[in-house]
């Protein structure tokens, strides 16, 4: 929700376990995070008022169910008013609810990539625990040294271009330039690795949509990526007769 908040979305509901909220204006997620870590709840959130009936069928455009599996089914699918529902859980969504948004053209982000950061970013880790070295060690140095001789080629250039006459031209960076200048933290490479890593599975998930005229069914479209993936490595390595 956070990531959603940064990129301009407005949160206008949250559920959980004892109660929900609600606020049309929307709900800052860095404000409510806080809020029930102090309090160890979110009802009772500033400027929001409790939600009345089933939070899943609130009027929004994106629904996330990210606590248990099974909240939507062929009982409430008809009621859900999301032109988005994007699966936080694992299998939030049943067969027969699936089929539901389907035919209504509600598209489901399937489970098995929206969740996926957790197991990658894991993935990472074991990468670096087999290396034995923290990421960015080896670069952080050369990465440092670099930026700084781009700043100076800058200043080179234009000092040429432009002469000196009134003594040196300073090139100054941006806030966001200074901030990277020093190189990459480990964080920022497991951030911007999870990034890559992500966006490059939905751009192949949704060539595999396109290419099988599968339409709004992400999930079959995750499945079949999936299982070309393993079927490639098994034929390369000579475990598939024809």
């Amino acid at each position: 929700m956070r990531y959603l908040h940064r990129f301009g979305a407005k949160c206008v509901g949250v559920g959980e376990m004892d109660g929900s909220i609600w606020n049309p204006n929307g709900i800052d997620p860095k404000e409510l995070e806080d809020y029930k870590l102090a309090n160890g709840t979110i009802v009772g959130f500033p400027n929001s008022m409790p939600y009345e009936g089933n939070i899943l069928e609130a009027d929004c455009d994106i629904l996330i169910p990210a606590a248990s599996e099974k909240q939507l089914t062929k009982s409430n699918a008809h009621k859900i008013k999301a032109k988005i529902v994007a699966e936080g859980a694992n299998g939030p969504t049943t067969p027969e609810a699936d089929r539901i948004f389907l035919e209504r053209n509600i598209m489901v982000i399937p489970d098995m990539y929206l969740n996926a950061g957790g197991v990658t970013v894991s993935y990472f880790e074991w990468l670096k625990n087999l290396n034995h070295v923290s990421y960015g060690r080896l670069t952080f140095k050369y990465e440092r040294d670099s930026n700084y001789h781009l700043l100076m080629s800058v200043q080179e250039s234009l000092e040429r271009k432009f002469g000196k006459h009134g003594g040196s031209i300073p090139v100054v960076p941006t806030s966001e330039f200074q901030a990277r200048i020093s190189g990459a933290s480990e964080k920022d490479i497991v951030h911007s690795g999870l990034a890559f890593t992500m966006e490059r599975s939905a751009r192949q998930i949704m060539r595999t949509a396109n290419k099988y005229n599968l339409g709004l069914d992400l999930r079959t479209a995750a499945y079949v990526n999936a299982i070309e993936k393993v079927f490639k490595v098994y034929s390369e390595a000579g475990l598939i007769f024809t």
